[in-house]
């Protein structure tokens, strides 16, 4: 049988995954937001450049947040099991 954590671990452990979730949820935000990206002057080769760069920094944040989210769903099970 685990042992109950102590209430002080509990409140940090609850606000760390509180604190993963809304850090996710604000990546896929700018992920979106990125995917938004409008070029000044279209149809130019740096317009290319910006629109790729934007596609991959949205890239690379949506799968923070699928990080942040993926330990924020451990520790919550984890504060499950021990309560």
């Amino acid at each position: 049988m685990a042992h109950p954590l102590p209430a002080v671990a509990r409140a940090a452990l609850l606000g760390l995954t509180l604190g993963l979730t809304f850090a996710s949820f604000a990546l896929v935000y700018a992920a979106f937001m990125q995917l938004n990206h409008v070029c000044e002057f279209p149809d130019t080769e740096e317009c290319a450049f910006e629109l790729a760069t934007a596609s991959d920094l949205a890239q690379l944040q949506s799968f923070a947040a699928l990080g942040c989210a993926l330990v924020a769903g451990g520790m919550f099970l984890l504060l499950r099991r021990r309560s």
